[in-house]
């Protein structure tokens, strides 16, 4: 229960695929077959807490936990339902959405249904979570000073200060850029611009590029059609999804993760990165501004600054290892689990004190 910076969050996705994950001892190490302690899921491992997908589940654990997290979906009524439940019985409810950025959020919003349920989640919960720093719209009869006081960015947690959780190769091992993006159809990830620069910092570093192909039949045909603007053999592709430990793996093989999103999302490549213990450059997202805040467009709006900082790391040994530490350490100071779960704790005695 709440003390100090300790609290325990129960994270509730309503009729979810995703099973029952206990995090009473931490985040434990990487296991084949189960959710990674990452995006939401990190909210509970963070805090000692647990991952749920019924509310009887949740009612029958209720003296573990300080709070219930309830994720809100495209079918916001079932959100709502849960919610009411959980309130009911005399919990405390803070939501968020589970797909968070705010061109997702619009996309879901789509329904005079979806809309209605989710006014009246807004009045019932407690308090709203954001993982982005572009907060959920307010929607409804909440009135406006009602909802900024129970609204809150805190970004997603990521287990730096857990040894099973560094996934770092050594410098010398690391070569080349990581295409952070893999979606040639959604416009706001920015892909075909990210691989275009990427062909450029190729050329000019003679550095080689890797890109995953996330679009199957019709991002392969693409990708072979832009080899050309790379210098020959410059290009890996990757085919097909890997497990998540295999996959940080090879993030940290590369010296950087380079994207231009544009999606303000919660950004879990950038905290990929910092699992890796390598660099992430060029997006918007709230895990880039927290700790690569110098090779974020969000905060400089200047990418040929970017770009230069890019390609200043990519060739100078001193300079690569300075922008990791800073990196390393900024994460453990903001989206570290202790961090993160210190955050949590305020946000809740913050919203009891009203």
């Amino acid at each position: 229960m709440t003390s100090g910076n300790q609290v325990t969050l129960a994270v509730l996705n309503p009729n979810g695929r995703d099973p029952f994950v206990d995090y009473s001892d931490g985040p434990g190490e990487h296991c084949p077959g189960v959710h990674p302690p990452v995006n939401f899921h990190a909210y509970a491992a963070a805090t000692n807490g647990a991952f749920y997908d019924s509310v009887e589940a949740v009612l029958a654990d209720r003296e573990r936990f300080d709070a219930v997290l309830v994720l809100i979906r495209r079918r916001c009524w079932i959100t709502l339902k849960a919610v009411q439940k959980l309130k009911a019985e005399g919990l405390t409810v803070l939501v968020a959405w589970k797909e968070c950025g705010p061109f997702q959020i619009s996309e879901q919003l789509e329904t005079t249904k979806a809309l209605q349920a989710y006014a009246e989640i807004l009045v019932l919960a407690d308090g709203i979570l954001s993982p982005t720093k572009v907060t959920p719209p307010r929607w409804g009869w909440i009135p406006s000073e009602e909802f900024w006081r129970k609204v809150r960015f805190v970004p997603t947690p990521y287990p730096l200060e857990f040894k099973a959780w560094d996934f770092s190769v050594p410098i010398e091992k690391r070569e080349g850029i990581l295409v952070g993006t893999r979606e040639f159809f959604k416009p706001t990830r920015n892909h075909l611009r990210t691989l275009a620069r990427s062909a450029t910092l190729a050329a000019q570093l003679k550095l080689p590029v890797t890109v995953i192909n996330g679009d199957k039949t019709r991002g392969r045909k693409m990708l072979h059609n832009l080899e050309a603007s790379f210098p020959e053999g410059s290009l890996r592709i990757i085919e097909g999804r890997r497990p998540y430990d295999e996959f940080l793996r090879l993030v940290s093989s590369h010296r950087l993760v380079f994207q231009l999103d544009r999606s303000a999302v919660p950004g879990q490549i950038a905290g990929d990165a910092l699992l890796g213990r390598t660099l992430c450059a060029g997006g918007n997202s709230s895990i880039e501004e927290e700790a690569f805040p110098d090779f974020c467009d969000g905060r400089t709006k200047d990418l040929e600054a970017v770009y230069e900082k890019v390609a200043r790391v990519l060739t100078d040994e001193d300079e690569y290892k300075k922008a990791v530490t800073e990196s390393q350490e900024l994460g453990r100071e903001r989206v570290s689990f202790g961090a993160v779960a210190g955050q949590l704790a305020r946000f809740l005695v913050d919203l009891k004190a009203v």
